[in-house]
């Protein structure tokens, strides 16, 4: 094995020095030099983001907002890939949209109604129980089930063993 290791190392050494040395391109000159290698450019380029306008900023038109009442707006179009945007402000010129409006606080959940708790001398009343027998209480079993299961796996042990006799001699003919 460790001979193994050592001639798939000296294979890759070689297939690493054919570029450099013996394979060469139609000018005869070889397929590498070692001026071709050097490390690459890690500087990042200087991006800079636009400045983005703030929502306050937004103005609409009374004209349009008359129409909402007081509700916040947003705007639904698609986009060039065919994905659906919703922004607060209007689409470039161009884009068909929609505008809607919600009501902030349509999300808000009505208090529910509890009825009052029974009076505080109701509650310190303690119920007396009376003391229950044992043999009062009952069984959860009764005695004509208990025998009907009992039968149904007798049943089913003699359908298991009838089918396993059929298949035996199915097998040995």
């Amino acid at each position: 094995m460790k001979l193994f290791a050592k001639v798939m190392i000296a294979v890759l050494f070689i297939a690493m020095l054919l570029p450099f040395t013996i394979l060469k391109d139609d000018s005869g000159k070889t397929l590498m030099s070692l001026s071709d290698l050097s490390l690459p450019d890690f500087s990042m380029p200087d991006f800079s983001m636009p400045d983005m306008p703030k929502i306050s900023d937004a103005k609409i038109p009374a004209s349009l907002d008359d129409d909402l009442g007081g509700k916040d707006i947003f705007y639904r179009w698609y986009d060039s890939n065919g994905n659906i945007q919703f922004t607060s402000e209007p689409p470039p010129d161009g884009i068909e949209y929609t505008r809607k409006g919600f009501d902030p606080d349509t999300n808000v959940i009505q208090a529910v109604n509890v009825a009052p708790k029974e009076s505080a001398s109701d509650e310190s009343k303690p119920t007396q129980e009376k003391p229950v027998d044992p043999g009062e209480v009952g069984n959860p079993y009764s005695q004509d089930r208990i025998k009907k299961l009992y039968e149904d796996a007798k049943n089913i042990e003699k359908l298991l063993r009838q089918r396993s006799q059929d298949h035996d001699s199915l097998l040995n003919q």
